[in-house]
């Protein structure tokens, strides 16, 4: 068992005790947290993580409640409960965002920020990519804490390899928001909406040729056993965006704000340092069920770079003067990595 996995066994044993081992009737402050993922994930032992610090550091008069597997809300229902109040903390996808913030797809223009690097360079809290969108969140009722990243896309197909954009044409793909289903239709795919619980049954019934995620659910899912070919096009970014209730957080503390906001840095780097070692293992248990890993050359993502310019312009038209101003600032941090 490797050093990853053994440090994810073990943290899903400690932190399933402290979702829900503490006295959360004694404390002050309670705060509850609304997840789509298991409390056995990366994703969910973040939240575990942040938990433990701020109710040790509150000295108890804080406590955290985790309510994994989407037990409370969905995913896409997520951001409107945070910001309503009817639930003071929730994990979301930042896509789920799109239908009021169309800058958030930012993420999701075709092999703009596509690299680690560029992400980490992006995501930071100051970055003038980040910053913006958290103040555009926030405008909207529901304050970002921390961002959980998910890793870069992937694409999968059964039967067939995808390297090049003209092997897209025909195949019924599965995505998972607004802009990958304009990607896939703009190379002569034909793009399906499938939510990320339903898309093994999809790619076992054949419903869809091929599907779109992030190399965490490959393994997480399963997803090995009902496709064998993965295609490692890292075309887009996929972050999970951890929110507070605006007007909950405004009622807390200020000495309370500042252990949530240390908490909350604290669990981010540790996330982000540690996303490479679990994509890394999830590569290698795929290889091992006998998915075959196949890797684009620098010649192949310039022709899809290429084939997918036009989207840029899409994004541009759609996402009005913030859009304007994150693809600029996408730009420059993408020419200050060539130079």
């Amino acid at each position: 068992m490797t050093r990853t996995l053994r440090w994810l066994g073990l943290a899903a044993i400690a932190g399933l005790a402290a979702g829900f081992g503490h006295d959360s009737a004694r404390a002050e402050t309670t705060l509850r947290i609304t997840t789509q993922l298991p409390l056995t994930t990366p994703l969910g032992q973040n939240l575990v993580r942040f938990k433990e610090i701020v109710e040790t550091q509150s000295n108890g008069e804080m406590a955290v409640e985790i309510y994994p597997a989407a037990q409370l809300f969905t995913d896409k229902e997520v951001p409107g409960a945070v910001a309503s109040g009817q639930i003071e903390m929730g994990s979301s996808s930042l896509a789920r965002f799109a239908g009021t913030i169309p800058a958030v797809d930012i993420f999701n223009v075709p092999f703009l920020l596509n690299t680690s690097e560029l992400i980490r360079a992006a995501t930071e809290p100051d970055s003038p990519v980040r910053g913006p969108l958290d103040a555009a969140m926030t405008a909207k009722g529901a304050r970002p804490l921390w961002w959980q990243p998910y890793g870069l896309s992937v694409l999968m197909t059964r039967d067939t390899v995808v390297r090049r954009p003209q092997d897209l044409k025909g195949l019924k793909i599965r995505t998972f928001g607004k802009a990958l289903e304009q990607f896939v239709n703009h190379v002569g795919g034909a793009a399906t909406n499938i939510g990320g619980s339903r898309q093994y049954l999809a790619y076992e019934r054949g419903t869809v040729d091929g599907g779109m995620t992030g190399m965490q659910s490959v393994s997480e899912r399963k997803l090995y056993q009902v496709m064998d070919h993965l295609t490692v096009t890292n075309h887009s970014n996929i972050e999970f965006i951890v929110l507070i209730n605006e007007r909950v957080w405004q009622r807390l503390e200020p000495a309370q704000q500042a252990i949530i906001r240390g908490a909350a840095r604290t669990v981010e780097i540790e996330m982000r340092d540690a996303l490479a070692g679990i994509e890394a293992e999830a590569y290698a248990v795929a290889e091992a069920n006998g998915m075959m890993i196949h890797r684009l050359s620098a010649e192949d993502v310039v022709l899809w770079q290429e084939a997918t310019r036009a989207l840029k312009e899409v994004y541009r038209t759609a996402a009005g003067a913030l859009g304007e101003q994150l693809l600029a600032a996408a730009e420059e941090l993408q020419a200050t990595a060539a130079r």
